[in-house]
Parts: C-alpha cells; structure tokens; sequence
C-alpha cells in the first residue's frame, strides 16, 4: 500500500462523529466507498481502504488516497457490497472494520461466497437478490438488479429513509431493470460508475440518467484508477448542451452531501 497515502484519522473521527437529524448524510470516501448516515443508521457503501491490488490490471493504479485505515473504523451498522469485485468486496477492509464494530454485511451472492471464504460467519451475512427488500430501523434497502458484464450477479440498491431515496449503483451499465427504478422509485439521488474501459462514457452515463430520473445525479469512480478515469469537463460539456431534466453534483473524496431533509 505505499503507492498511495492515507489521510489522517480525523478525517474518520468527522465522519464517526457525523449526526443528521432528518433525510441523510453522505460521505465520499474514496472512488466507489461512501459512508451513508440516517439518524439512526451508520452504513458503509462498498468500502475499499486499500492501495494498488498486486494483481491490478498494467497501469491501473489507484489514483486517489486513501482517507480512512480500516482498523480504526470503530463505528457501523451495515456495510453494502453491490459485487464481487476487489473494489467492492475486500477482504483487507472488511475483516477489521467488522472486528471492531457490530455491521452486518448486505450483499449478492457472489459477495456472500467471497465474505465465507474470509471467514465472516452467516450471521453477520444477509445474502439479497433482486426484489428482496430489508428494513433495520430507519433504513429501507430495496434490491435491483445491475448490469455488470464482468459480474453477472451484482446488485443495486435503493436506500430510503425519511423518504428519500438514494439509488447505489456499483458498476451497473444499462439495463431493462433500470427503467424500472426510474418508474417505480425516481430516486431523489443517484450514484453512477463514470469513466474509461470499465464504466459509462459520458452518452451513456447521460442517458441512464435519463432513464432512472433521478433529482440529482452523482457521478463516481471517475477518478479512481489510473488509465480508467473519466473527462469530467466532457461530461459537463455534455450535460449542459443536452440540459437533461436532472442536477449533477460531483463528489470528491472527503465531500460530503446532506441529502433530503
């Protein structure tokens, strides 16, 4: 991991610290990781608090620090994994975040296979499937499908609580299932994977905005990995000369959004 630098724990004692008294709160915490607070839920969206794999791809590098040690996280209630891939599911980051907190892990199956094999036990384990919904105190998670070519089995998740709803993507593309979420939910607010080779281009990303509408997009992953990340200035060149029918926020790592509320 010494090709990249970590933040200092202050950075995790504001998020730990964070409160909200009504919609949520959203950290950005590294390209795919957010940490997502409710009043009364502190939730971990697929957090990767680790450097370059040492299997990674030629020249895809980790391109952002990395703001939080996993072994400091001492707070949690849930952590989401969308899919399987090292980014989203990591066996470095959620071993001692679970250690030192009392979280259960949602996730696919092919998450829920990988969290076995690191040892987690089933009862820290809710394996979800498309149209399965969980509620735990003021969170309701609703689970779509995704449309990954790289990983048949992953997930999306809508999170409501208070009655707003926030759509986490993974790295979905297009797909039927996401016309459903746009007519069914019209998330308030809504990740989508940005980039080169791996995620949308800026048309696409644009037009399966169009089809979830959401209030607010949030473009992410375009940062992250070297050789892989998007042109934002395109994207806003885009999106200003088609002036869709939604507001972009960009998030970068250590931003954070009230959302709802």
């Amino acid at each position: 991991m010494r090709d990249v630098a970590f933040w200092p724990k202050k950075f995790l004692d504001e998020v730990e610290g964070a409160r909200v008294s009504q919609g949520a709160l959203l950290h950005a915490v590294g390209g795919p990781s957010f940490a997502y607070r409710t009043p009364q839920v502190l939730a971990w969206i697929d957090p990767y608090f680790y450097g370059t794999p040492d299997d990674s791809v030629p020249d895809a590098y980790r391109a952002v620090p990395i703001s939080i040690k996993p072994d400091e996280v001492g707070a949690g209630d849930i952590i989401f994994s969308t899919h399987d891939h090292v980014d989203h599911c990591h066996e470095g980051s959620l071993l001692p975040m679970l250690t030192n907190t009392d979280a259960f892990c949602i996730a696919p199956a092919s998450s829920a296979r990988l969290m076995r094999g690191f040892g987690i036990p089933d009862e820290r384990i809710r394996e979800v499937k498309p149209g399965d919904s969980i509620s735990h105190l003021d969170l309701t998670i609703r689970v779509y499908p995704s449309y990954d070519p790289n990983e048949p089995l992953a997930v999306s998740y809508i999170l409501d609580s208070g009655g707003t709803s926030f759509f986490v993507s993974g790295d979905t593309s297009d797909g039927p299932a996401l016309a459903e979420v746009g007519e069914r939910e019209a998330p308030d607010y809504a990740l989508l994977a940005f980039g080169r080779t791996w995620y949308m281009d800026e048309a696409e990303m644009l037009r399966v905005a169009s089809i979830l509408r959401p209030g607010t997009l949030l473009p992410f992953h375009w940062e992250f990995w070297r050789n892989h990340t998007g042109d934002i200035v395109k994207f806003f060149e885009l999106y200003f000369s088609q002036k869709p029918d939604f507001d972009v926020k960009i998030l970068s790592i250590g931003d954070s959004l009230h959302m709802g509320g």
